[in-house]
Formats: structure tokens, C-alpha cells, sequence
């Protein structure tokens, strides 16, 4: 695995940066990165995604990528914004291993337990689940987490400022924060809000150690 899993590994937090355009996009992406966030994900489906992802990286030290991968010829736009990984909502061991072969970490994706039992079978590096939210939560993620315990699994999908140390509690490795950082509307405040709602969100998940449960879910 390369240095954007290791940052993930250590920080425990990335984020799926949204906005209904360019700027904004690039706004909020700065303001994340402010508020403490290390790692940043751009949809590859937003227009011009490459310059804007490229952007973010000249102007931040976050590690940036792409996220709803699933095809090989979507690296390639990758590569292009010089991102260092790709989120995909599947798994596809081709796409991992391509990814791979050039110089990308892939993380893919699963959602019932026989798929996380295939996967961990045949690839050894982070495992999205994903929608966490939509199949049980945390106390879900947990069962997952302690029926797999050789699974690095990472919760996705439904997860935000107020679920996401839990998450980490009942065994994420790692979390991918979707919901609740960004404001739905853009104005001159949002970017404040996205750096001070980023730095709690750091503050929290820095607090605690996967696996160990301090909260109620």
C-alpha cells in the first residue's frame, strides 16, 4: 500500500468534498483541509475535476483523490489531477490491481458479509462498506468488525460529524465522512463553518483508538 492508505491508516478520517460548483468545490475543499482534514476525496463526476483536484493539492499538504471509481478509464482523469488514490463503490480486484500497477491506491468497496469475506481473500489493503448508515450503523458496523477481525474496514456511506467517532469505536479502521460538514447552501460563511465543523470532527476522531468504545451508538 502506498502513502495515501498509510494517511488514512493514521488520521482515521477523510471526507467526500461537496459543492454545487467549481468554486465552491475548491472553497470548501481549502476550508476542509484547514479545519485539519488530511485526506480529501472529489467526486470524478464534477466537471473538470482534474484541474480542480490538482489545485487543492498545489494548495494544501492534504492528500487528495477521487471517489465513484469504477472503471479503468476513470484512473486515467486520476492520474491527470495527480491524485494519490480513488474511492470505488465496488470491488473490482482489475481496477485494484491497474490502480496499483500505475501508482494509485484503490480503495474498493463491499456491502454484505460474503463480499467482505471474498475481498479479504483476495486483497490485503482497506475495504469500504458502504451504505455504513443504511445497514445498521455502528453497532452493524461492529458485528462486521468482530466476525472479520483480519478486515480493515472502512465505514462509508451515512456517516458524519455525529456518527463518526462511533464508527471508529466499534472497529473502522478509518471513516469517510459524507453528511453534515458542508452546508447546504453556499454563502460567505460557509467556509468558516466547513474549517470549524473540520477541526471538531479531527478533534474527535483523533480521540479515539478503533476498536475501543467510549460513547453510546
Amino acid at each position: 500500500m502506498g502513502d495515501a492508505v498509510e494517511v488514512l491508516e493514521r488520521c482515521k478520517l477523510a471526507t467526500i468534498v461537496q459543492a454545487p460548483e467549481r468554486e465552491g468545490l475548491l472553497a470548501r475543499a481549502l476550508a476542509a483541509a484547514e479545519g485539519g482534514i488530511e485526506v480529501l476525496a472529489l467526486p470524478i463526476s464534477v466537471p473538470f475535476v482534474a484541474e480542480i483536484a490538482a489545485e487543492v493539492a498545489d494548495m494544501t499538504d492534504a492528500t487528495v483523490g477521487l471517489s465513484d471509481v469504477v472503471v479503468s478509464d476513470q484512473l486515467n482523469v486520476a492520474l491527470a489531477a495527480g491524485a494519490e488514490f480513488v474511492l470505488s463503490p465496488i470491488f473490482d480486484l482489475e481496477l485494484v490491481q491497474t490502480g496499483r500497477a500505475r501508482g494509485l491506491d484503490v480503495i474498493p468497496s463491499v456491502t454484505t458479509p460474503n463480499e467482505v469475506h471474498t475481498a479479504v481473500r483476495i486483497h490485503d489493503g482497506p475495504i469500504c462498506v458502504i451504505p455504513a448508515h443504511g445497514l445498521g450503523g455502528p453497532e452493524y458496523f461492529g458485528w462486521l468488525s468482530s466476525a472479520f477481525p483480519e478486515a480493515k474496514l472502512i465505514a462509508f456511506g451515512g456517516v458524519g460529524s455525529d456518527n463518526a467517532p462511533q464508527y471508529l469505536e466499534h472497529g473502522a479502521r478509518a471513516v469517510v465522512v459524507d453528511t453534515g460538514l458542508f452546508p447546504a447552501e453556499m454563502d460567505p460563511d460557509s467556509a468558516m463553518i466547513v474549517s470549524v465543523r473540520a477541526g471538531a470532527l479531527v478533534e474527535l476522531c483523533g480521540e479515539v483508538v478503533p476498536g475501543e468504545r467510549q460513547s453510546v451508538a
